[in-house]
């Protein structure tokens, strides 16, 4: 469970966050882009952010309602969730902590709009510029939870894919042709040029580790 700390007065319940070093060194920190340069506290409350126009809370009260069992639940170490972070900046370090989270079942029962907004409104930081991220939690010895933000890889994954469809498609408008067919019906295969149909199997391996 989190405990509210008191410099975060607007917070509808009582979460928990402190700010101690995280494990910067981690492996899986190396691959994460973040491109949020502000400093301090500055995903805090602000009045200006109060509200987003056109909201109506009733709904996400309702999510809320809904996902109690997750949003109290205690968050494990190594386990990734879907949500929001806050940056934490002191002199000596920077970290994301965990703002809130919400579970795949009720993230895919309703819009990207509300679940954004839900975040927005029961995290324990109103975040101005709030996103969802995918997000892996590091517990600390006193029980805070920072995060390791994994939402890049799910870009990867799509700019990859966006490669290899673009592929499948040029394999299969080759294979169309009378002569590839002509070539199939004499050898029984395709040229080795068009013979692989590109596909999500091996996508990724360049990112593999080749240590064995």
């Amino acid at each position: 469970m989190y405990f509210h700390n008191d410099f975060i007065g607007h917070s509808r319940y009582n979460h928990a966050m402190s700010g101690t070093d995280s494990n910067s060194s981690s492996e899986d920190d190396d691959s994460i882009i973040i491109t949020n340069t502000d400093d301090g506290y500055d995903d805090a409350d602000s009045d200006e952010h109060d509200e987003l126009p056109g909201d109506n809370e009733n709904v996400y009260d309702s999510i809320y309602n809904e996902d109690a069992l997750h949003f109290y639940s205690e968050k494990e170490h190594g386990k990734y969730y879907i949500g929001s972070c806050h940056k934490y900046t002191t002199p000596n370090f920077t970290q994301w902590l965990l703002s809130t989270s919400v579970s795949a079942q009720t993230f895919y029962r309703h819009t990207y709009d509300k679940i954004i907004k839900y975040l927005y409104y029961y995290g324990i930081v109103r975040i101005p510029r709030h996103q969802i991220e995918i997000m892996q939690v590091q517990r600390l010895l006193d029980d805070t939870c920072t995060v390791v933000i994994k939402t890049y890889w799910l870009r990867l994954v799509q700019r990859h894919w966006k490669r290899t469809w673009a592929q499948r498609k040029s394999v299969i408008h080759k294979r169309m042709s009378p002569h590839m067919q002509l070539y199939r019906n004499i050898h029984g295969k395709y040229p080795h040029t068009i013979s692989r149909l590109p596909s999500v199997k091996g996508m990724l391996s360049v990112y593999a580790s080749t240590n064995v």
